[in-house]
């Protein structure tokens, strides 16, 4: 096998797509990520502006975790504007991302 391939399939075992009930996959190949990625509907959980700045949570596509054991880190909502400026969270599932947004939103009232 060549360092290539090696890299190529060590970037691919970090990356996921949503399946049509918004569970993570892995994608077959770097095409098909870059390709499902390109559509904002497939990355946008949600989204929250109000008149100090926005919240917004989106599927990352990328496993964000820190420790090998730790489930994989997939969606962010981060706030933009604001005292809370910058601060984000991270979640493993749509259904934690979801309710992780309107939490957030509700703090950064």
């Amino acid at each position: 096998m060549t360092q290539n391939f090696r890299n190529y399939m060590d970037i691919l075992d970090e990356l996921y797509i949503l399946d049509e009930n918004k569970q993570p996959i892995k994608p077959e190949s770097l095409e098909q990520w870059s390709d499902w990625r390109k559509n904002e509907n497939n990355i946008q959980v949600a989204l929250d502006t109000f008149s100090w700045g926005r919240v917004s949570t989106i599927f990352l596509g990328k496993d964000y975790s820190n420790f090998p054991n730790q489930e994989p880190q997939l969606f962010e909502t981060m706030i933009f504007g604001g005292e809370y400026s910058g601060k984000f969270w991270r979640y493993s599932t749509w259904e934690q991302a979801v309710a992780g947004h309107q939490e957030v939103c509700m703090i950064a009232i």
